[in-house]
């Protein structure tokens, strides 16, 4: 292993990494891993002997053992039809991470994460979630013998819900949004003795893998990113960041920050240059619908490290986004997945010509999808005629 310390990126107080921590004791920061450098040099070299997926990046994850779904290695694609139809002057690529396991990138969080609980000695853990991280931990919770509880907010999408069940996980409703589902996995973990799972240091160590993938894929000049608690953003900063820190890659992408406006807090704090505000927002992209970001702040950090900015789309301009990618390039996303396209849409004219630009697309449509109320008519042979 080759990790150092913990350290929270808010105070600068250090922790062992033998302690089970989520949030720095003195202030509430987030907290991350500081690895060293050149260690992990010694050991990276061969890198392009192994296989693509988030195994191969197992040296930068503070883990012993890996488990593993397979997850990872997901198609870097360039666009088919949209990027000519609009006359965009850029490439255009999505990275579609719907093909990990459970449908989502929450599977290379939840690979370390529940790789930790073990380490830690666990035998049950929690988390709150909107859907897409329930399911991915209540997988990986079953392969590693360990029983799941996922607190959801009491609007969460029926479908998510039931796929969190047939992995076995234990679904309760909170009275009450992301936030406050959040609170009490906290409380579980600090009364109860649950290990922890969600949008903290370990999550993010996992989802890097994305982008150490993207790195080696593709010299992006852009990367858009939909941002709910911010992990993901962060994390694909901090990979590219180890990265150059070994050598491995000599640019860095501006990272772009998407969110919906119903729910915005990090996007309106990159407007005004102030703190973060917790809101009680509401749209249609209930996988990023998170009014007090928990990574919130790392994700600011990102954007402006990176040279990137913020924007918000509306609840129309992400279900535009989702239908052209439905129907132009046969990529199934759920909202939350479409924002990051979405905020591309919009801001396509800031976009310098000939530019490498990245959407990641984040959940599988199939998580969303509601039936048709539409009347479906029926026909026979005398029909065609009137439709064709």
């Amino acid at each position: 292993m080759h990790e150092k310390f913990i350290l929270c990126s808010g105070c600068g107080k250090k922790y062992p990494l033998t302690k089970k921590i989520f949030r720095c004791e003195k202030c509430g920061g987030s907290l991350e891993i500081i690895f060293d450098y050149s260690k992990l040099k010694k050991v990276v070299s061969n890198l392009d002997s192994r296989d693509f997926n988030h195994a191969r990046y197992t040296e930068f994850y503070p883990v012993k053992n890996i488990i593993s779904l397979k997850e990872g290695g997901t198609p870097l694609l360039r666009s088919k039809n949209i990027e000519k139809t609009l006359s965009l002057g850029f490439e255009l690529y999505f990275k579609y991470e719907a093909e990990n396991p459970t449908g989502s990138f929450k599977d290379r969080g939840s690979s370390v994460e529940i790789s930790k609980a073990l380490e830690f000695k666990a035998e049950k853990v929690v988390c709150p979630s909107t859907g897409n991280m329930g399911a991915s931990v209540a997988a990986y919770s079953g392969i590693a013998n360990l029983e799941c509880v996922v607190f959801v907010p009491k609007d969460t999408i029926a479908t998510k819900i039931q796929q969190i069940m047939d992995y076995g996980g234990k679904v309760f409703r909170v009275k009450g949004n992301y936030g406050y589902a959040a609170e009490l996995a906290m409380k579980a973990f600090k009364e109860h003795n649950a290990y922890l799972l969600g949008d903290y240091l370990y999550r993010r160590e996992g989802t890097k893998s994305v982008g150490f993938e993207l790195a080696e894929e593709i010299d992006a000049d852009y990367v858009f990113c939909p941002v709910g608690n911010g992990t993901l953003i962060s994390a694909v900063w901090k990979a590219y960041i180890e990265f150059k820190a070994l050598g491995l890659v000599k640019k860095t992408p501006r990272l772009v920050g998407v969110q919906a406006s119903g729910c915005s807090p990090v996007v309106k704090a990159w407007e005004t240059g102030e703190e973060i505000k917790p809101v009680n927002g509401k749209t249609v992209a209930v996988a990023i619908e998170c009014g007090n970001p928990l990574d919130g702040k790392r994700a600011l950090i990102s954007i402006k490290e990176s040279n990137g900015f913020a924007v918000s789309v509306n609840d129309k301009e992400i279900i535009k986004a989702m239908q052209l990618l439905d129907r132009k390039e046969a990529l199934l996303s759920e909202p939350a997945g479409a924002a990051s396209f979405a905020g591309l849409l919009k801001t396509k004219d800031q976009v310098e010509k000939g530019s490498k630009v990245v959407c990641l697309i984040t959940g599988h449509g199939l998580k969303t999808l509601k039936a048709q109320q539409q009347k479906i008519k029926n026909i026979s042979s005398k029909d065609l005629k009137a439709i064709f």
